[in-house]
């Protein structure tokens, strides 16, 4: 699904180059706390979504858990207060997109 939103956003010549900055990696899952501090808004997290970023592209499962997720309500907050585009994405495709996607919404 990452594959096709990159080749639906930057053509088949330069889907390769594209980069995906993945959140779940940016902080420690252990030291949670400690990553974060006293503001979210000075986290690794925050600082990439108002650095000037193209987009989200938001992992969902089956039970669409990431929405029940404060991390990730944040997440939607600064996308849209950033004016990033925001896709859905899914085992299935891009959510939306016609040509990345295996089903109909």
């Amino acid at each position: 699904s990452i594959q096709c939103h990159a080749l639906s956003k930057e053509g088949p010549t330069s889907w390769i180059d594209a980069a995906y900055w993945i959140c779940s990696f940016a902080n420690n899952q252990w030291r949670i706390e400690a990553e974060l501090g006293s503001d979210p808004m000075e986290s690794a997290f925050a600082r990439t979504l108002t650095a000037g970023i193209k987009g989200v592209a938001m992992v969902l499962d089956q039970e669409v858990q990431p929405l029940t997720r404060v991390w990730c309500l944040f997440e939607f907050l600064l996308s849209s207060r950033e004016h990033l585009e925001l896709v859905f994405v899914t085992n299935a495709g891009v959510v939306g997109d016609d040509g990345c996607s295996s089903f109909d919404i």
